[in-house]
């Protein structure tokens, strides 16, 4: 298996069924399909503009953008027409996250922790805090502070023991959606 193979199936299995992705597309084989494609183009275009970043099992991925003035695409134009496409009857899901994401995201240079996510066979077992640990390290011998959007309230006490603090209330998604929460680490935190 590739490498970006492993990277994906990581990634699928982590948000298989998390709260997020449960709101976003609420059928499973239509959430699964998207998915794929959805993290495939991410993928792709992290490694050109931004790091993927992986420990030597690939059990943990984490997707990491530059923001230099605001928040960074997750895709090129070409990839997120893509992405609305699959939504389908849910593409009122993806334009209200992305626009309340958007309107929250801090404007000054940091690294944008897109996506992190652990495969479930190892969830809990510390992998994925040491992995984080490392990147979050290099950044700050670097001097950049890290944003990212905790999905549950469960990662955000894992990012606020990693050094991250709340960036304002929690963004409340439409239609019963889970709530996100920003999240800044100084450097050094």
């Amino acid at each position: 298996m590739s490498t970006e193979d492993a990277r994906l199936r990581t990634l699928l299995r982590a948000f298989r069924d998390d709260a997020f992705a449960q709101w976003l597309l609420p059928e499973r084989s239509h959430r699964h399909h998207v998915y794929r494609e959805w993290f495939t183009m991410v993928l792709a275009h992290a490694e050109t503009v931004g790091q993927v970043i992986t420990g030597p099992d690939e059990s943990a991925v984490q997707v990491w953008l530059p923001g230099r003035t605001g928040p960074p695409a997750m895709l090129d134009d070409l990839a997120t027409e893509r992405l609305l496409e699959l939504a389908g009857p849910r593409v009122d899901r993806f334009h209200a996250f992305g626009s309340l994401s958007t309107e929250r995201h801090p404007h000054e240079p940091h690294q944008y922790l897109a996506l992190i996510g652990v495969d479930p066979t190892v969830q809990g077992t510390g992998i994925g805090t040491r992995e984080l640990g490392e990147t979050l390290g290099r950044w700050d011998a670097d001097g950049l502070p890290s944003y990212l959007e905790a999905s549950s309230a469960r990662s955000r006490k894992l990012y606020q023991r990693l050094g991250f603090r709340d960036l304002g209330a929690p963004i409340t998604l439409p239609h019963n959606g889970p709530d996100l929460y920003p999240m800044w680490r100084d450097p050094g935190a």
